[in-house]
C-alpha cells in the first residue's frame, strides 16, 4: 500500500498545478546518479539486543564528506548515495540525498528544498515546481504545509465551500486547496508530531507545540536561528541553534533525558526511537539508549559531521 501512495506522491508533483500557489512550472533535471558502492564497517556493541537493526548513514569527515553506511550485527546491507554533502538530508529509503535543510515526504518520492524565498517541491523522477514560502514540512499523512506572509497553509483535500480549488494531473482528479492551519505567530521552523501536533520555533526565537490550532507549549530557546527536528515516529524532537544541539523533547513538551555527550552537532534516531547515535563537534560519533535509567553509551571508531538512520 505505502509502495501504491509513493508512486501516487510522484504523479502528484509531475505537471504543473492551475493556481498561483504554484510557480514556475515543472521543468525535467538530471537523474539521480547511480549508488556507489561502500566498504561495510562491522561494529557490534556490546549487548545489543535483537532487532537492533537499520543502517546508519553518515558524511565521512575523513573522506571530504562523502557519505557512507556504518554496518552492526543484525544491520541490512545498503550502498549510500553517491554525494558529498558535509550535512545532509536523506530520503526515507535511504536513496537519496539532499540539502540538510530539505524536508521529505514520509510517503516517500517528494522532497521540499529550500531556496530564497521559495521552495523547490521536487519528485524522485526529477521534476519541479517553484512554491513561494519558506519553512516547508510534511504530515505524518504526506500533506505538504509551509509558511507564507506570516501564515501556516497547508495544501489540503480538507475543503470547504467557495475555496479555491485545484487539481494535480495523475492524482485521480483530487481537488486541493489552500488551508490556513495557522494564523499567528509567524514562525521560521515546523516539525509536524502526528497530523494535528507540531513542534514550530517563531520569527522572534521562541518555541512552541501547537495541537489542533491551540498552543500547549511555549519557552525561549535563546538562539534567533533555532530550528526543530522530528524523531521518526513524532515521539521526540529536537531543538538546534546552528549545529548546536539545544534539547531534545517529547511531543508535549517536556525535556527528555540529557545526552551525555557535550557539544553534539548531529543527531540520529534509530526508527524505533530506542537508540540514538549521535557526533560531536570533534566528529567522535556515539551510541546511546536513551530511555534507560542508566547511561549506555559507546564511542565508535570513526568520525562524522552527519548522521541518518534508515
Amino acid at each position: 500500500m505505502r509502495t501504491w501512495l509513493a508512486v501516487a506522491a510522484v504523479l502528484a508533483v509531475a505537471a504543473a498545478a492551475v493556481v498561483d500557489t504554484l510557480h514556475g512550472g515543472l521543468r525535467d533535471s538530471e537523474a539521480s546518479p547511480s549508488p556507489m558502492p561502500t566498504v561495510a564497517r562491522r561494529i557490534v556493541p556490546p549487548g545489543v539486543p535483537a532487532g537492533f537493526m537499520g543502517t546508519v548513514f553518515y558524511s565521512d569527515a575523513s573522506d571530504d564528506c562523502r557519505l557512507h553506511t556504518l554496518h552492526l550485527a543484525g544491520f541490512r546491507d545498503a550502498p549510500p548515495p553517491k554525494a558529498r554533502m558535509c550535512r545532509f538530508s536523506l530520503s526515507p529509503d535511504g536513496q537519496r540525498a539532499a540539502p540538510a535543510s530539505s524536508a521529505w515526504s514520509p510517503l516517500g518520492g517528494l522532497v521540499a528544498v529550500p531556496r530564497a524565498h521559495a521552495f523547490h517541491l521536487e519528485s524522485t523522477a526529477g521534476q519541479h515546481i517553484r512554491v513561494r514560502g519558506s519553512a516547508p514540512s510534511f504530515k505524518p499523512d504526506g500533506a505538504l504545509t509551509f509558511v507564507r506572509d506570516g501564515q501556516l497553509l497547508e495544501w489540503s483535500v480538507d475543503c470547504r465551500p467557495g475555496d479555491r480549488l485545484f487539481t494535480l494531473p495523475g492524482d485521480n482528479a483530487t481537488a486541493r486547496c489552500v488551508r490556513t492551519v495557522l494564523r499567528t505567530p509567524a514562525l521560521r521552523s515546523v516539525a509536524w508530531l502526528t497530523n494535528t501536533r507540531f513542534a514550530g520555533i517563531t520569527e522572534a526565537g521562541a518555541l512552541v507545540v501547537f495541537d489542533r490550532a491551540r498552543r500547549i507549549v511555549r519557552a525561549p530557546t535563546g538562539s534567533p536561528n533555532a530550528r526543530v527536528e522530528a524523531s521518526p515516529r513524532g515521539t521526540f524532537f529536537t531543538v538546534w541553534s546552528g549545529n548546536r544541539f539545544q534539547g531534545a523533547y517529547d511531543r508535549n513538551g517536556k525535556r527528555i533525558v540529557n545526552f551525555p555527550v557535550p557539544r553534539i552537532r548531529a543527531l540520529a534516531w534509530s526508527p524505533s526511537e530506542r537508540w540514538a547515535m549521535l557526533a560531536t563537534v570533534r566528529g567522535a560519533v556515539y551510541i546511546f539508549r536513551p530511555d534507560t535509567g542508566e547511561a549506555r553509551l559507546r564511542r565508535l571508531g570513526l568520525t562524522a559531521r552527519d548522521l541518518a538512520w534508515r
